[in-house]
């Protein structure tokens, strides 16, 4: 597989996996709040769009995340 090949598949699952941490918060959260969520994955995704390393992202970004929404209602 070509470099360009495995570039392509780890941008798929980063994609993946991000799209997966919005499900789960917008369960958790609620829908209507799915606007402020995205909101908030894509500022905190800004902050490491010049990471080497990006295997660890989505769980990064999933605790900056939590850290602005606050609890979930009934929690």
């Amino acid at each position: 597989m070509t470099h360009q090949g495995m570039d392509d598949l780890m941008v798929k699952g980063e994609e993946e996996s991000f799209s997966a941490l919005k499900s789960r918060l917008v369960d958790e959260y609620g829908s209507a709040r799915e606007p402020e969520i995205n909101r908030t994955i894509t500022a905190q995704r800004r902050h490491f769009d010049d990471a080497g390393v990006r295997s660890f992202l989505p769980v990064l970004v999933e605790r900056q995340v939590r850290d602005r929404l606050g609890e979930p209602e009934g929690r």
